[in-house]
């Protein structure tokens, strides 16, 4: 089993517009990679393309060496919104989704009570769907998903619509998964992305701005932006900093003053010198580190 993705100058174009233009990325075998970007730049057109809902209009996408048109069986895959008959029980559902998959009686009963079990609804075998919550919808569509086996699961916003306690529960299951296959997912939860996925990938207008680690984007996208919290003359403080070149602004958020620095270790000497000049009580100064969300924020308003 491999599950190595590649997609090399993927494109699409709509209205005779282009939505994907020119996206190269490689996802390693049991690799666990988010897709991220706003609405509209383009995850869920990239993604129907990887699982060929749509064909692309130029670049390929292969599975371990093969045009993913040959091997679609090797894919599994989880719509945003995955629609189920009400009527069927989760045995039923995934009774007739193996059929389809052409998957033999005997491996089907089997991996259908294996893979109830994994997505935590064995409980519920024989429940009707129609009384699912959505969290137990959504491990039902993963248990579809991976019913076959595949090589790679790419699910589009898996968890957008569920409650805390519904994410939590598919963020444990991917966990699990990752363990087995490569994983591409598209969210806008980033805190979700940057527990549990080796890299990010950021899509912005149709390119993709970014492919790191997180690792990788917090050690370059480091702050110079420091909280400063003290009491006394904090006017005459201000005036005196801002007239540093290295100082780009102060701002207030209660009783902390954040101070943007151009420049991380002559802002900080910058800060502590105009704070001995001042009369007051300093009460602490920290460099603030950057959440993703913020990187997120600052790579896509570029």
């Amino acid at each position: 089993m491999n599950g190595k993705l590649e997609i090399h100058d993927l494109k699409k174009k709509y209205n005779g517009k282009w939505a994907v233009k020119g996206i190269n990325l490689t996802l390693n075998e049991k690799e666990c990679v988010a897709l991220i970007g706003s609405n509209g730049a383009g995850k869920t057109t990239m993604i129907n393309m990887i699982v060929q809902i749509l064909s692309q209009d130029e670049g390929e996408i292969t599975l371990d060496g093969h045009n993913a048109k040959t091997v679609r069986e090797k894919i599994g895959f989880l719509p945003q919104y995955p629609q189920f008959y009400g009527w069927m029980s989760a045995a039923e559902c995934l009774r007739f989704m193996g059929k389809l998959s052409n998957m033999g009686k005997k491996e089907l009963e089997s991996r259908i009570t294996e893979v109830l079990q994994l997505v935590g609804l064995s409980g519920s075998i024989n429940k009707k769907i129609s009384t699912y919550s959505g969290g137990m919808r959504q491990r039902l569509g993963i248990a579809q998903a991976i019913l076959h086996r595949p090589e790679l699961l790419v699910l589009d916003e898996p968890v957008s619509a569920l409650d805390p306690i519904g994410r939590r529960e598919i963020i444990a299951l991917l966990e699990k998964l990752k363990k087995e296959m490569t994983i591409l997912f598209s969210t806008h939860i980033l805190k979700d992305a940057e527990e549990i996925c080796d890299r990010i990938a950021i899509i912005k207008n149709g390119e993709l701005i970014a492919d790191q680690t997180i690792d990788q984007l917090m050690k370059e996208e480091h702050s110079s932006v420091f909280d400063v919290e003290f009491i006394g003359a904090t006017e005459v403080w201000q005036e005196t900093l801002l007239q540093s070149k290295y100082i780009e602004k102060v701002d207030k958020r209660g009783r902390v003053y954040q101070v943007h620095a151009l420049d991380k270790k002559a802002g900080a000497n910058v800060i502590l010198e105009t704070l001995m000049k001042i009369d007051g009580e300093l009460i602490r100064v920290e460099a603030r580190h950057r959440s993703l969300e913020e990187i997120f924020m600052e790579k896509v308003s570029k």
